[in-house]
């Protein structure tokens, strides 16, 4: 929570409107300027999650409070779309008038949040199979490398470089209502609408990913921790592989708001940050265990060096009497005689 209140705070107060959380928590709030501060928070391009904080702040409680029953609760149902809400749950609720139309900026943004949850609710599946495969399915682990270098050496390397998870273009298609129109998804005519908005999350940094065309799918880069405040652009967004760690896919997502609606949606998020806990403390474990080991090795090694560097200490120590020895007993025949006695000896 804290985590999410930091960044939701950092884009609030360092974005172009940078007092717009100063009006919702003005004193002067009415139904129709909260309206109006509410539109350009769902429109903003650089705020992604927050928006139930907004909700929960007095002033805009007690504007709330002002609006009849119905406005209330589509302007409420509109917000917990952005919050933790999909496209699709939109243009289902539109049917029914239960949230607002949306301008084309907000339908971008709501398509970039629901791609961030399709990711999302993949990672979980592929961390509920225990990392396993499964045919046929719209998720599938992929290598990372190229597909027109194979070699017959390098199993080891593949293993090492992990998968990453592959969603495919369909189901994105399907899942973001692209196109709009109700037609169905073609290739030709709507793949680079479908792109385009993929490349914009990328860019804004929701989500670690990358584009594959030749499989038509979105591969999400395992492991890679978002920058909120992204100073290169796409390298940013695409990060390093150098502090992965195998058997998982962390941090790949922008943090959406967590859904505590209901209590079946409480009890959901609870379970899933406990079972993120749970994970995080087995791979915790693990690290401790390696490094124990490791530390004993070392530990181990430094005795053997200890020992031997005594017995070189003794060698050296014991050097000047023997050379002393060997010369006595050569009889002063020589440096050759010193050497020769020294070598028999």
């Amino acid at each position: 929570w804290l985590k999410i209140r930091d960044q939701t705070t950092t884009a609030l107060m360092t974005a172009n409107n940078s007092n717009l959380l100063d009006e919702f928590r003005s004193s002067s709030l009415n139904p129709s300027l909260l309206q109006s501060l509410l539109h350009r928070l769902l429109s903003h391009p650089k705020i992604h999650n927050g928006f139930v904080d907004v909700l929960k702040l007095p002033s805009v409680q007690e504007t709330l409070g002002k609006l009849e029953e119905s406005k209330r609760a589509v302007l409420v149902k509109t917000v917990e779309l952005f919050a933790f809400g999909t496209i699709k749950e939109y243009y289902e609720w539109k049917e029914k008038e239960e949230v607002w139309t949306l301008n084309d900026a907000q339908l971008e943004k709501l398509r970039m949040l629901s791609v961030v949850s399709i990711a999302r609710e993949q990672i979980e599946k592929f961390h509920s199979r225990d990392h396993g495969g499964a045919s046929g399915s719209d998720v599938e682990m992929a290598d990372d490398a190229p597909k027109q270098q194979p070699k017959k050496k390098n199993k080891k390397k593949k293993n090492k470089e992990g998968g990453m998870l592959s969603i495919s273009y369909s189901r994105l298609a399907s899942e973001l209502h692209i196109p709009d129109n109700g037609e169905p998804y073609d290739e030709k005519k709507h793949m680079r609408q479908l792109e385009d908005l993929l490349i914009q999350c990328v860019y804004s940094n929701v989500i670690a990913a990358k584009l594959d065309q030749s499989s038509k799918s979105l591969r999400v880069e395992p492991h890679v921790a978002l920058v909120h405040e992204p100073a290169g652009g796409a390298s940013s967004a695409k990060g390093s592989k150098k502090d992965s760690l195998s058997g998982g896919v962390y941090g790949s997502v922008y943090s959406r708001d967590l859904n505590t609606s209901t209590p079946e949606s409480t009890n959901a998020q609870v379970s899933r940050m406990i079972s993120t806990l749970q994970q995080f403390l087995k791979q915790s474990n693990s690290l401790l265990s390696t490094l124990e080991h490791s530390s004993k090795a070392s530990a181990s090694d430094r005795k053997e060096d200890e020992l031997r560097w005594k017995e070189v200490q003794k060698v050296l120590e014991e050097s000047p009497s023997k050379m002393r020895e060997a010369a006595s007993a050569g009889g002063g025949g020589g440096g050759m005689g010193m050497m020769g006695s020294m070598m028999g000896g």
